[in-house]
């Protein structure tokens, strides 16, 4: 589950959203237009937007199901991705209003045989990413018992200190996830829908319980490729501890507009355990200019106001929840079909808000296409092909750590990565090179009977892997 805020775009926006706003008929109608062109361009997804106390906008684009050719509607079941981290910390502050815990508890309290390393971690500390633990373990979808998932998470080195810096860590909601279960005695699922979802009337929300019509659940797609249902790629056991309290919760727009408004009430939160929520706890690295909360990211703007935000997604769906609370503003997109740029989406929407003469992007979707040079992805695609068909442990550990993305190397530790290229090495040692084809982000290489698909970014000017695929 790699985290995608668009720190850049967002300090971008509120440099030059300084203008008059626009009326909210005025907005409706170009922020339409702007979807529908988005549509025609490719996009894919549903979106909802609030403005001075209306709701201008909750419609699907796209399809959810390309094969059955089923429209993306305002009630399509979507992955909100990391999104879920919000969910998981009112839990938590729900607990602490009902004197069942507090989030200056250390995790000793909860957990047994922990490290002297890791003993002074608290509950704030988890919820504020401080405990410098990992940003992941292992994949998402992979089946792992609570225990074994504490024994492993406990081996762990931490990153730094408890509470001296900032690590954004998935592991760590997931902790917060079993103390919900440990401290209500109920399943995390079960104690967020009485406590939180049911309160808000989100009926759409959640892993398992809705029980969702398989219909109404969007369907992932790369560019070429069919990812499936996100709620099908759980076993028999449903979601992963690797993703139980991080990610993966799904809802619809119009659900989590609900949220929002249950969250400007005191009906789930008093505003004690509010302010606790959006308080700029720590910031997200040195000069970020975002701040961690408890599940959310807090941006000053120009204007003396403040954006709470927070997005999610795993290089398939994405999620991106935007709260211009002072300014009475809400913007919720979600994406089953992440390419180009669709993740700066809520950004192109803020500026029709906020900024009166503001001319949205509509090239979106094209970006990545038009930045990428063939050439130097081939290139890479080259280092990428003569690493991995040699058996070399050292020299895929380098190339990890030197040709791929800052969140790939984090998603899962050195180890697990390790073993992936192992099975690839296997899967490809012996296979010769019959087809390169560039589309979009994607660098699709045909090893004979193999298909391996390399999803590329680029760093600073250089070009570096994002994902790996292979049949």
């Amino acid at each position: 589950m790699k985290k995608l805020l668009v720190i850049v775009c967002l300090i971008w926006m509120h440099v030059r959203c300084l203008g008059q706003h626009v009326t909210p008929n005025e907005a409706q109608k170009k922020i339409e237009k702007y979807l529908e062109t988005l549509e025609e361009n490719g996009f894919s997804g549903s979106v909802l937007v609030a403005y001075k106390g209306q709701k201008i906008i909750s419609e699907g684009y796209g399809l959810s199901d390309r094969e059955r050719n089923i429209q993306n509607t305002k009630g399509t079941v979507f992955d909100t991705g990391s999104i879920t981290k919000q969910f998981t910390a009112a839990g938590i502050l729900k607990l602490e209003m009902q004197g069942k815990l507090s989030v200056d508890d250390k995790i000793s309290k909860y957990f047994k045989n922990v490290p002297k390393d890791k003993q002074s971690i608290t509950i704030h500390h988890l919820l504020t990413h401080a405990a410098g633990l990992p940003a992941a373990i292992d994949d998402d979808y992979q089946y792992i018992t609570a225990a074994d998932f504490l024994a492993q998470t406990f081996k762990q080195k931490l990153a730094f200190d408890v509470g001296t810096s900032y690590k954004y860590s998935n592991v760590g909601y997931t902790l917060l996830a079993m103390i919900i279960e440990i401290v209500s005695c109920e399943t995390y699922e079960e104690y967020l829908y009485s406590n939180l979802w049911k309160p808000a009337k989100m009926y759409q929300t959640g892993y398992e319980r809705p029980n969702y019509n398989q219909k109404d659940v969007a369907i992932g797609y790369r560019t070429t490729k069919t990812f499936g249902r996100p709620n099908k790629k759980w076993d028999v056991h449903g979601p992963s501890w690797h993703l139980k309290g991080n990610g993966g919760v799904l809802s619809t727009v119009e659900d989590m507009y609900a949220w929002h408004k249950a969250l400007e009430r005191t009906t789930i939160l008093n505003e004690a355990a509010k302010q606790k929520m959006y308080t700029k706890h720590i910031e997200e690295g040195e000069d970020a200019g975002s701040y961690y909360g408890y599940g959310w990211v807090i941006f000053s703007t120009p204007r003396n106001t403040e954006l709470i935000a927070h997005n999610g997604g795993n290089g398939v769906f994405f999620a991106d929840f935007w709260r211009y609370l002072t300014e009475d503003i809400v913007i919720f997109s979600m994406n089953n079909a992440i390419s180009g740029d669709y993740d700066r989406i809520n950004m192109e929407i803020a500026g029709i808000l906020l900024r009166k003469d503001y001319e949205p992007n509509t090239e979106l979707g094209n970006a990545r296409k038009v930045n990428l040079d063939k050439a130097e992805v081939e290139q890479l695609a080259t280092k990428f092909l003569k690493v991995i068909q040699e058996k070399n442990q050292k020299g895929w550990k380098q190339f990890i750590e030197t040709q791929t993305m800052e969140h790939f190397q984090e998603i899962i530790s050195m180890e697990k990565h390790l073993e992936i290229f192992g099975i690839i090495h296997k899967k490809v040692k012996d296979k010769k090179l019959t087809e390169v084809r560039l589309e979009g982000d994607e660098l699709m290489l045909i090893l004979m009977d193999k298909e391996l698909i390399l999803s590329i970014e680029s760093q600073k000017e250089t070009l570096k892997i994002a994902g790996i695929f292979i049949e």
